[in-house]
């Protein structure tokens, strides 16, 4: 194999040099057994074309098993067990835009990237002028396969549909901003030819070729080519006219893509062309500011034929369809800076597959029943948004929270999507866990399980709640905070809550407290600073930051401040409204005047007041009047209330035992 130069990162790349130092020279394959695999290449192995590629299914056998289970971890387990199915990607000699350079970048990218949405290397072959690229089998063909045939769309049911989109979609996500050493992969070639299908109908990535890396801290992020690559109708208009490349340009070609899967045709499909020359991402856009996009919806999507010759329905419900939709729409926006990120539209994605998950959506006539159709008895509260009413689903079987919201507010719409959103993508053992919801004749419903001791409002003056007990919900509070507030396990915003109080945190038989109500809450960036601006300030009165309240400004240390109130609530066994009722001014000025009074023990409920151990009193007092300070920057985070928390919890147990 000759020495070729790659350009690589805007640098001359030695290829041999990138093979010998990454090891990777048990990846080569003779073309002998490649052409002895596919019988010469003949017709009979042909599987289709990528791009203008021509792509082969072959038994292979000449793999060393044992090296490439070592390859980065790809191939562990029973993967390549009996596994000798392939796919050959055959580079064509003398092409203009496909080669050398072009079949080396694939190679690289490949053997840099681990993802289960990209397809997996197994080797290549540089002989005779053949350049050939061996994959693992894409079992079910290429999403191009399937467009405009009805047979094959028919196999295509709407949730996977969903599902293949929030595969390609993380798979671009990794690409753009979860790769090591900050670096930026833009694949410049998203299209239904590089969407493969596996066993299990997941998505892959298969095409790389021009694919591009950005260096950390690129000016921009942005690299500039005076050659547009793509094709036509994937192109993003911007990079086309600009020559102007950023991860944006792949997000305008996944919008088309999520089109031609909504339409169940190719972005350049005659009906699209003879409308637009740029086809199908202008065409669907334009429809969906008139309003017209449901018409070019695949009608296959709307029913199925079922065993009996019934007609089925299975297509898109309303939440899922729109949310859908919406997010498809912003992806193929005109210029580049009003296109969502990567992030943004896996998250769209997910929420549009939650809204089809039957199991997540629920009947009106299901809750009716289980709520015995909404009875006075069994209504258990209300919220500022609705009321909450107990239930049974299945014979009794689960008992539920159904929360009917009040429709008539003007941001109903927005609270119960952003409610449905938190709780489910929200997930932690001290959140509320959600059951479902319901959307049906104007009735919008959340349900969520059942806390069988209710909310902790109804426990404040209760001696059977002792001391450790209360030690306990502050600490599953402020892990529930800890979660929310640093994104949840890699999520790519925090959830400021804007409404702590005991009345939104309930208690299970065991006494774990759950955080809940989240229709005030708000999603925020990791990155921005200043979280939100808030013109019509939220909450309740006697637990909201008076910084939040002055200024507009709502930040995480909003939710601690009000989390302070909390604690001392529990210290107290008084609620800040009594307190406020009994000393003419809330908890947080009566806390203060008794602290510069050097009156501690004052606030301090006086049926548990033996229990308590001095140090765990101090450590305790401290944190909570630390949440209460009227200088944002100085209030703890949720970590440092809970690690104090877990502090004060060991000085009282170790005293005891």
């Amino acid at each position: 194999m000759g020495c070729y130069t790659l350009q690589f990162c805007n640098s001359p790349f030695p290829f041999v040099t990138y093979l010998q130092e990454n090891k990777l020279g048990h990846l080569k394959i003779h073309l002998n057994d490649i052409k002895s695999a596919t019988n010469n290449f003949s017709e009979a192995h042909t599987i289709g074309s990528s791009s203008s590629c021509s792509l082969y299914r072959a038994e292979l056998h000449c793999f060393d098993k044992e090296k490439l289970s070592c390859q980065k971890g790809k191939y562990e387990g029973e993967h390549l067990k009996g596994q000798n199915t392939v796919v050959l990607k055959r580079y064509p000699s003398g092409h203009d835009l496909y080669g050398e350079e072009e079949f080396f970048t694939e190679i690289v990218v490949l053997t840099r990237v681990k993802h289960p949405n990209i397809v997996n290397l197994l080797g290549f072959c540089v002989q005779d002028s053949e350049m050939v690229l061996v994959t693992e089998n894409i079992f079910n063909g290429y999403l191009i396969d399937y467009l405009g045939n009805v047979n094959h769309m028919r196999i295509l049911t709407w949730e996977k549909r969903l599902k293949i989109c929030i595969d390609v979609a993380h798979a671009l996500n990794y690409l753009h901003y979860e790769l090591e050493d900050q670096k930026i992969i833009i694949n410049r070639q998203i299209n239904s030819y590089s969407i493969g299908l596996d066993e299990n109908w997941g998505a892959k990535l298969v095409d790389f070729w021009f694919s591009v890396f950005l260096p950390p801290n690129q000016e921009d992020e942005a690299l500039y080519h005076n050659i547009c690559i793509g094709m036509s109708s994937f192109i993003d208009p911007q990079y086309e006219k600009t020559g102007r490349l950023k991860r944006e340009t792949d997000v305008y070609s996944f919008g088309v893509v999520l089109f031609e899967i909504l339409c169940g045709r190719r972005s350049d499909d005659p009906i699209y062309m003879k409308m637009n020359v740029r086809g199908l991402g202008p065409v669907a856009r334009q429809s969906f500011c008139m309003g017209t996009l449901e018409d070019m919806i695949d009608p296959i999507l709307k029913e199925e034929i079922g065993e009996n010759n019934l007609i089925l329905s299975r297509g898109p419900n309303k939440d899922s369809l729109h949310t859908f939709m919406k997010i498809a729409y912003q992806c193929v926006a005109e210029t580049q800076d009003q296109r969502p990120t990567m992030n943004v539209v896996v998250k769209e994605l997910e929420k549009a597959l939650f809204f089809q998950d039957k199991k997540a959506k629920l009947s009106l006539e299901d809750i009716k029943l289980a709520t015995q159709n909404f009875h006075d008895d069994n209504c258990i509260g209300a919220e500022r948004d609705g009321k909450l009413y107990k239930g049974n689903l299945q014979d009794g079987v689960n008992t539920i929270v159904a929360k009917r919201l009040d429709t008539s507010l003007v941001q109903g719409e927005k609270q119960f999507l952003s409610q449905l959103q938190i709780l489910w993508e929200y997930k932690h053992e001290n959140v509320i866990v959600l059951v479902g919801y319901c959307d049906e004749h104007d009735e919008k419903i959340i349900v969520y399980e059942h806390a069988s001791r209710r909310s902790l409002d109804k426990y404040l003056n209760d001696v059977c709640l002792t001391w450790e007990k209360r030690l306990n919900i502050c600490i599953d509070v402020a892990r529930a905070l800890d979660f929310l507030h640093g994104g949840g396990h890699g999520k790519q915003a925090k959830v400021i809550h804007r409404d702590i109080k005991p009345t939104n945190i309930l208690l299970n038989h065991d006494w774990k407290a759950k955080l809940a109500d989240f229709g005030l809450s708000l999603l925020s960036p990791i990155t921005q600073e200043t979280d939100y601006v808030i013109d019509h300030v939220c909450g309740t009165p006697g637990y909201l930051d008076p910084l939040y309240k002055k200024s507009g400004f709502v930040t995480a240390e909003s939710d601690i401040y009000s989390f302070g109130v909390v604690m001392f609530e529990i210290l107290c066994g008084r609620s800040t409204s009594a307190i406020h009722e009994d000393e003419g001014h809330h908890l947080p000025d009566f806390v203060k005047n008794k602290f510069e009074q050097g009156k501690h023990d004052e606030v301090v409920f006086e049926q548990i007041m033996e229990q308590i151990m001095p140090k765990s009193l101090i450590t305790f007092q401290e944190i909570a009047y630390k949440c209460l300070h009227h200088e944002r920057e100085k209030r703890p985070t949720a970590n440092e209330v809970l690690l104090q928390l877990n502090k004060a919890l060991e000085f009282q147990v170790s005293k005891l035992s």
